[in-house]
């Protein structure tokens, strides 16, 4: 069939009410005119709820595509990894939501085979409608030929009133860089433009009327982009294709090349495709609208699929409080109080995330074999890591609170001179530091000061605005890198938001993207595990000192602080005999003054602190000022001592004068996990939790008095950024 296309606007936000949509394969007066109706979604990643605001929901899809019964739903991929509701059963929960919403077809996106070839194929298995991804082959033939009853896996027909609409699916051939290469090693990505153009030969000689691609390919970042396909449909198959419905770039598209209607929906399931196919004769037409939450307000939801989300979302109740391992002292993030501590100096978890990722990125290299003489570093920017997991069991759930943003681990090659930019701009808030307990002046904090791994850098606080980073060695190396070396490759890994440009990191956005080594949350859990020695986590105790903070004048040191202990009625104990740990290491003993206050000695840097090992740690740390000083903002840090005898004095342990020793023995060898008994009321924790949004943070104070003073303060200001 010949066509002629007539590019329709784009329609954002159609105020109109869904009777007055054409239902699908409607016959015009004179009976020569067919009208077809196709919904398509892309890269939902999980997000199927929805939530009154943007997030349109699976079961109103549904309730969509049942509005206009002769409609075609349809899928461009990405739809079985992301949030937990897809990654916590590896995208079977979302195939079955997709059943029951009446898919017609989907094209396999890369993500799809995030957990692996074997899983996305139970996965296809799982599905009632067709899968599709023609260019992805394996011993010489098609993935999917077989794997579904009367699917090829590479192209299908679908009837309207007569009219035959043949689709064929499209995976871009970079996944065989973009998802994690140890679970796709068999695979062969073959050639976009042939494999379209075979498909389009075999649909032909099937007796198509209209011929879709449906592509997982996008409009930037890929090798072959949905407008390179178009633009090459020439010669023979000039005007063979009549639209591409696109997805992977997460971008609304709606726009003519060559000739073919190009059209996606962004992500996030925040709007769905309308394509409305006009067939008059020889001659196709097709028109687009982008249908978001407040279009679809006559639509009702799907009872049925309602129903199955919400048994979904209660029985992975369970799986979200399963034991992955455990830890025997807290691994800090999130909210200390109101100070999001990730966000101004490094942590114990922000070492194991970033050592995360790095681990993700050279296993991906020696997968490949390329390239593995490069040293590979890694960063997470602290906004990124939004809860601490207390020391105790660690629960799939605490896994979630903590990355809940279904990132991507991206890796891109950089240069010394790159790195020097990359962590001024991680340390452009510093505003000066105590020369004598080293605590950081800070005015302003920022959900994109990075935690790192594979080098070391020190920052000099009191720097000027550029001039804040006095060095960055590599592990393994004794001298720094050259700032002025723009050869020398380095490869980094990081999460998809901040390789992209996101907390104005935009000198990695412009960098072309080396590979994708996994999901962010995925890629935690595994490296958790590995870690694990007869399920304790090892090696996280305290920090490492990658980030050091070094303005002239100051020095590392031990330092003093101040715990307040009470008894189990919260009332001061004056001169009791305890016992504690540090970073969950050997008991210490020691006694409180006619105050209640137990004074210990610490190394330099952040530490958790209990008496008694059911309880949760405080987070001490001279760099933050907790345990060192008392303002408005941190209060005093707190212990109960309990009556049990698991607070008691403990025969052979060292004497206090010895703790600091340990600290430092149990930060270099000992496990890490984290809890926190609150250094603040549970109001201001829950205050600042409420605060702490995706796109805004909370405000986060810090003292510019020095030790123990309750000095005059100033409130942090907020920086914006998506993590």
């Amino acid at each position: 069939m010949r066509k002629y296309f007539i590019a329709m606007a784009l329609t954002l936000c159609l105020p109109f009410s869904m009777s007055g949509y054409a239902l699908a394969a409607e016959n015009t007066a004179d009976g020569s005119s067919q009208e077809i109706v196709i919904y398509h979604t892309n890269d939902t990643h999980g997000y199927l709820q929805g939530d009154g605001e943007s997030i349109i929901g699976i079961d109103l899809v549904a309730g969509l595509k049942k509005s206009a019964p002769d409609s075609i739903l349809v899928d461009a991929g990405d739809a079985t990894q992301g949030l937990p509701l897809a990654s916590l059963t590896k995208g079977a929960d979302v195939i079955r939501l997709m059943n029951l919403a009446g898919y017609d077809l989907m094209a396999a996106g890369n993500h799809e085979f995030d957990f692996g070839t074997d899983q996305f194929l139970a996965n296809v298995q799982l599905a009632d409608f067709p899968i599709l991804a023609a260019n992805i082959y394996r011993d010489g033939s098609p993935l999917l030929q077989g794997a579904q009853e009367g699917n090829d896996g590479c192209h299908r027909i679908i009837e309207r009133n007569g009219i035959q609409i043949g689709f064929f699916g499209l995976t871009t051939a970079d996944t065989a860089t973009s998802t994690n290469p140890a679970g796709i090693a068999d695979l062969e990505f073959k050639d976009e433009i042939e494999t379209a153009k075979e498909e389009i030969d075999h649909l032909e000689a099937e007796g198509a009327d209209v011929i879709i691609a449906m592509c997982h390919m996008g409009d930037m970042d890929a090798s072959c982009t949905s407008a390179d396909l178009a633009e090459a449909m020439t010669g023979e198959y000039q005007d063979k294709i009549d639209v591409i419905i696109d997805g992977h770039s997460h971008t609304i598209e709606n726009e003519e090349t060559n000739g073919i209607l190009i059209v996606q929906t962004g992500s996030g399931l925040t709007g769905v495709g309308k394509l409305t196919l006009q067939i008059d004769g020889d001659q196709v037409s097709a028109a687009e609208e982008l249908l978001d939450l407040a279009a679809l307000s006559d639509i009702s939801p799907d009872e049925a699929v309602a129903e199955e989300l919400s048994q979904i979302t209660d029985s992975q109740s369970d799986l979200l409080s399963e034991t992955v391992g455990s830890s025997e002292t807290t691994l800090w993030a999130g909210q200390v109080g109101v100070v999001a501590v990730t966000r101004l100096v490094e942590t114990n978890y922000g070492d194991f995330t970033a050592d995360a990722f790095r681990s993700a990125a050279e296993t991906y290299i020696q997968t490949l074999g390329t390239d593995t003489d490069l040293p590979v570093i890694a960063v997470e920017n602290g906004g990124g890591i939004r809860a601490m997991a207390p020391n105790g069991e660690i629960t799939t759930g605490d896994l979630i609170s903590a990355f809940p943003f279904s990132n991507t681990i991206y890796l891109k090659k950089v240069t010394p001179a790159i790195l020097y930019e990359v962590m001024e701009v991680s340390g452009t808030t510093l505003d000066g530091q105590d020369k004598e307990t080293g605590m950081l002046l800070q005015q302003t904090n920022s959900g994109g000061f990075l935690q790192i791994s594979g080098f070391t850098v020190v920052f000099d606080p009191d720097g000027e605005e550029g001039q804040k980073v006095a060095s960055i060695t590599l592990d393994g190396q004794t001298e720094p890198l050259d700032r002025a070396d723009t050869e020398t490759e380095i490869l980094m890994a990081s999460n998809n938001y901040i390789m992209s440009g996101g907390n104005d990191y935009t000198m990695l956005g412009e960098l072309p993207k080396y590979g994708e080594a996994g999901g962010e949350l995925e890629t935690v859990q595994a490296y958790l595990e590995s870690c694990l020695k007869d399920g304790v986590l090892q090696g996280y105790a305290g920090t490492q000192d990658r980030i050091q903070m070094r303005s002239d004048g100051y020095e590392p040191k031990d330092y003093t602080a101040s715990i307040l202990i009470t008894d189990e009625a919260g009332e001061p104990l004056a001169g009791q005999e305890l016992s504690y740990r540090v970073d969950g290491g050997e008991r210490e003993n020691g006694s409180t003054d006619e105050n209640g206050l137990l004074q210990i000695t610490l190394s330099d840097g952040a530490h958790g602190v209990r008496l008694a090992d059911t309880q949760q740690e405080i987070y001490i740390d001279n760099y933050s000022g907790f345990g060192i000083t008392v303002d408005e903002f941190r209060e005093q840090p707190v212990l109960t001592f309990l009556a049990d005898g698991s607070c008691d004095p403990v025969d052979g342990a060292f004497a206090e004068e010895s703790s600091s020793e340990a600290a430092s023995e149990t930060s270099a060898e000992a496990p890490g996990n984290e809890a926190s008994e609150s250094v603040s009321s549970s109001e201001s924790t829950e205050a600042a939790a409420e605060a702490d949004t995706q796109n805004g943070f909370p405000i986060v104070p810090v003292a510019i008095a020095a030790v123990i003073a309750a000095g005059a303060a100033v409130l942090w200001k907020k920086r914006r950024g998506q993590n």
